[in-house]
């Protein structure tokens, strides 16, 4: 894992596997999110959030069995949120939002205990309404009125 801390460019070649909580919140970390976060196994906490890291969220945090709580807001993650995330039983508090994350909400428990502004600002992640419910948030658009949408600013 490469990290800019200060100017200074720091790579660290190992991370020790039995760290329980991981916060490097607030960093101007930027890149993917290594796939071998999934070899942590022992971390509970997991909060990348305020920093650039781009691309997708790595399918390796399904590993992290353990995991109770995960942020990953205000970044630049795209794709997909990990369908398989649903099935961390002990994951009990995510954020998501202020990312460019796109597609449905993924099914599960652990999405349906959450509130909805931990998905807010992923102008193209859609499902809101099967997670939170019709009345109690304002939807992003799905896929096809994100596009009326374009095409009506366009005019």
């Amino acid at each position: 894992m490469e990290m800019v801390s200060k100017g200074v460019d720091t790579k660290f070649e190992q991370i020790r596997s039995d760290f329980r909580a991981i916060d490097f919140s607030g960093n101007k970390f930027y890149g993917k999110i290594p796939n071998s976060i999934g070899l942590l196994k022992e971390l509970r906490l997991l909060n990348l959030s305020g920093n650039a890291f781009t691309s997708n969220i790595p399918q390796s945090l399904v590993n992290l069995t353990n995991l109770e709580a995960l942020d990953l807001s205000r970044n630049q993650l795209s794709g997909q949120i990990p369908r398989d995330l649903g099935n961390l039983s002990f994951l009990s508090v995510m954020n998501f939002s202020h990312n460019k994350l796109e597609g449905l909400i993924p099914r599960g428990t652990q999405f349906q205990r959450q509130n909805c502004s931990v998905f807010m600002d992923n102008l193209r992640l859609y499902g809101l309404e099967d997670v939170c419910g019709e009345a109690h948030h304002a939807s992003n658009p799905t896929p096809q009125e994100s596009e009326i949408i374009r095409r009506q600013k366009k005019k």
